[in-house]
C-alpha cells in the first residue's frame, strides 16, 4: 500500500533509528558484562581462610589460628552475643567446646557474601554429649543447625557471631521444657 518512494524519508528514519536502539542496547550489555567481571571475588581470597577456621574447630588442631585469625578477634554467641575478645580466649572456647563434645564436626552448608568484609556461613553442627558443661553429661547425640555471620579484613578474620537454637539444644539433651504454672 505504501511505497518507498512515496514516504522515503519515514523508513529510512525507522530503519535507522532500529539501528542505533540495537547499537545502545549492545553497549549497554557489554557495559554490564565488563563490569561484572572486575567485581572482586571475596569468595577467593576469604574461602581458604574459613576452610582452615572451620578445621581448627573440627579438629581441634589450633596451630593455624595465628595466621588466620586478627589478634582482635571478637567472638559472640547465642544467648548473650557478649563480645570473648583475643586469639587466645578464641581457643579456649574451642578447646572447651571440644572437650565437652569430643567429636564435635562442624557441616558448612551454604555462604552468602554479603560486603567485602562479611559471609553468612549456614552449617550443620553434630557430635555427642560427653562432658559436663552448663548440664550434666547425657551421652546425647547431637544435630543443631545455625549460622555464623564472620567478618573479616584482607585475609585474615575478625570476628564471628555464632546463632543456633537453645531449644533445639537442650531438647536433644534430653530436657523437657515446661511452661511455667498459673499464680493464684
Amino acid at each position: 500500500m505504501f511505497s518507498k518512494t512515496a514516504y522515503p524519508n519515514h523508513l529510512e528514519k525507522s530503519s535507522s533509528g532500529g539501528k542505533i536502539l540495537l547499537l545502545i542496547l549492545l553497549m549497554l550489555i557489554a557495559l554490564s558484562i565488563m563490569l561484572s567481571c572486575n567485581r572482586p571475588n571475596y569468595a577467593n581470597k576469604i574461602n581458604p581462610v574459613l576452610e582452615k577456621y572451620i578445621m581448627a574447630w573440627n579438629t581441634g588442631d589450633l596451630s593455624q589460628l595465628n595466621s588466620i585469625v586478627d589478634s582482635s578477634f571478637e567472638l559472640r554467641k547465642v544467648p548473650d552475643f557478649e563480645p570473648t575478645r583475643g586469639i587466645k580466649n578464641l581457643e579456649n572456647y574451642i578447646i572447651g567446646t571440644r572437650k565437652v563434645v569430643p567429636d564435635f564436626y562442624l557441616k558448612e552448608t551454604k555462604k552468602l557474601f554479603i560486603s567485602d568484609t562479611a559471609v553468612v556461613v549456614t552449617w550443620t553442627f553434630k557430635g555427642t554429649y560427653k562432658s559436663e558443661s552448663d548440664a550434666p553429661p547425657t551421652g546425647s547425640k547431637l544435630e543443631i543447625p545455625g549460622f555464623s555471620v564472620i567478618y573479616f579484613h584482607g585475609k585474615k578474620l575478625t570476628g564471628e557471631w555464632i546463632a543456633f537454637s537453645d531449644l533445639t539444644w537442650v531438647k536433644q539433651l534430653g530436657f523437657n521444657i515446661m511452661p511455667p504454672s498459673k499464680q493464684l
